[in-house]
């Protein structure tokens, strides 16, 4: 899972977070309520008929 910061928009992984300690190297924040999930676009299918 792709987790993206609301600071600085930086992306990583949830390693990265846990190796981390929820702070982001790019801007040096270090909070738990910086971080976003960045969810996959999902794909929607019409059927007509």
């Amino acid at each position: 899972m792709t987790y993206v910061c609301i600071e600085c928009g930086a992306e990583v992984d949830y390693e990265y977070l846990t190796k981390h300690r929820l702070k982001c190297t790019k801007c040096k924040e270090k909070r738990s309520n910086i971080w976003i999930k960045k969810r996959p676009p999902i794909a929607k299918t019409v059927i007509a008929r």
